[in-house]
């Protein structure tokens, strides 16, 4: 199964379009993974999620973030500043009720799912084990035993991308004692904070295990102009730098 990555697209519609766009010319693919955090930080909301609802193929995995949830009555203390409770209660104040009918009803409320592909078990999640919704997941996280079960944990959140092959400790000769278990990050769409202000997404094959990281180019200071001053403008000047 070929599966497009895509996560943390804050409602940057812009960027979600070159996106797709992009994904037009890298030939057939099965289905798309949304990782969470279509909302939020971006000026279109409502217009990110009716781009979700119209997407031309299945949505296998489509998981609430950590913006989701707070939309929907999670503590406002978890945002590290007052300007990203600020921004949240601005979303909250023009989500229509089409938007949250789909965030609501069409979502994963977990922050993560288990599947089984292709005989591989798959961790999807937007966050960690420990917290689906706001857990940073790093290279310290990845020693982490609980992971060995998966052959492959997907996430998003930290809207920096990895590809990273561990190798848990197992009572397995034929594979000399070790599982491999692949960590991937697809990065952010909407919002980057790898350095890179390319829109970013991945694709994976489960079948021949090939994994591929594109950025896109996309016109942040289009974006950029439909930010009003409800929004704070450190959120549209990051879109620059990927920071």
């Amino acid at each position: 199964m070929r599966l497009v990555l895509l996560s943390d697209i804050h409602a940057n519609v812009t960027a979600l379009q070159a996106v797709l766009k992009d994904i037009e010319g890298i030939g057939e693919f099965d289905a798309y993974v949304l990782l969470g955090d279509f909302v939020n930080y971006g000026p279109r909301p409502n217009e990110a999620i009716e781009i979700a609802k119209q997407l031309p193929k299945p949505v296998l995995v489509n998981l609430w973030g950590n913006h989701e949830y707070s939309i929907f009555g999670g503590s406002l203390d978890r945002f590290s500043t007052d300007r990203g409770r600020a921004v949240l209660k601005y979303t909250n104040a023009i989500l229509t009720k089409k938007s949250r009918n789909y965030l609501d009803t069409c979502m994963n409320h977990q922050g993560f799912e288990e599947k089984v592909i292709e005989h591989n078990t798959i961790l999807f999640v937007h966050g960690n084990i420990d917290d689906p919704y706001w857990g940073k997941f790093g290279i310290d996280k990845m020693n982490d035993e609980r992971y060995a079960k998966y052959d492959y944990v997907i996430c998003g959140h930290s809207h920096i991308p990895h590809y990273v092959e561990h190798f848990f400790p197992s009572e397995n000769q034929v594979y000399r004692n070790k599982k491999r278990t692949i960590f991937i990050n697809p990065g952010s769409v909407g919002q980057p904070r790898n350095h890179n202000p390319y829109a970013q997404y991945g694709i994976l094959d489960t079948e021949t295990g090939n994994y591929e990281h594109r950025g896109v180019w996309y016109d942040v200071a289009a974006e950029q102009r439909l930010f009003n001053d409800s929004i704070d403008k450190f959120y549209k000047e990051r879109l620059i730098l990927g920071v």
